[in-house]
């Protein structure tokens, strides 16, 4: 498998977040993700994209 697409609980690991709100930023279409069949999977290179650009916005309120 493709070691840039993670599953829900991988991306959980690595980010130290829960499995709960890692579903809750997706269904939020906040976090970007790519729904293979019944599965879903996140890029990790567009993760970190989405989470520069998320520390951008926050940082500068």
């Amino acid at each position: 498998m493709n070691e840039d697409l993670l599953t829900i609980g991988e991306l959980a690991v690595r980010l130290n977040l829960s499995i709960h709100q890692i579903n809750k930023l997706r269904k939020e279409n906040k976090l970007p993700c790519i729904k293979i069949g019944r599965n879903i999977r996140f890029n990790l290179e567009k993760v970190n994209e989405f989470l520069k650009e998320f520390g951008k916005k926050n940082a500068t309120k």
